[in-house]
C-alpha cells in the first residue's frame, strides 16, 4: 500500500522540509513509503499523500490539533496507530497554523531521545 504520492504530496513535502530541515538533530528519510523526520533519531513526523502524521504530540497539543483541523489516526494497512494523530493537509497554506504542534511533537522526541 502506497500513503505518500510522491508527485501529489510534492508541496507539501517541499514546504515541510523548510521548516523542519533546518531545526537542530532534524534527519529526514523514508518509512512507510513516506518521507519521515526524527529528532536525534526519535521519529515525530510522517507525510502522507494528504497530510501529516504527528507521532509525538503531547497531549494538550493533540486536543488543540482535533479542534482546529480534519483529524484522524494513522492507517498502517489493517493496522491504525491511534497514537499517532494525522491532520489532514488540503492546502500548503494551512501548514502555517500547525508549525507550533510540529514543532511540539519534534521537542518531545527530542526530550525522548534523551
Amino acid at each position: 500500500m502506497n500513503y505518500f504520492d510522491k508527485d501529489e504530496g510534492a508541496a507539501l513535502k517541499s514546504a515541510f522540509d523548510e521548516v523542519v530541515l533546518g531545526w537542530p538533530n532534524v534527519t529526514a528519510k523514508t518509512m512507510f513509503g513516506c518521507p519521515s523526520y526524527q529528532a536525534e533519531g526519535t521519529l515525530f513526523a510522517v507525510l502522507v499523500t494528504d497530510g501529516i502524521a504527528l507521532t509525538r504530540l503531547p497531549e494538550d497539543n493533540r486536543e488543540q490539533v482535533t479542534q482546529a483541523f480534519e483529524t484522524g489516526a494513522f492507517q498502517a494497512g489493517e493496522r491504525t496507530v491511534t497514537k499517532w494523530t494525522q491532520v489532514t493537509i488540503d492546502d500548503v497554506a494551512e501548514l502555517d497554523p500547525l508549525i507550533p504542534h510540529i514543532k511540539a511533537s519534534y521537542e518531545s522526541a527530542l526530550g525522548e531521545s534523551d
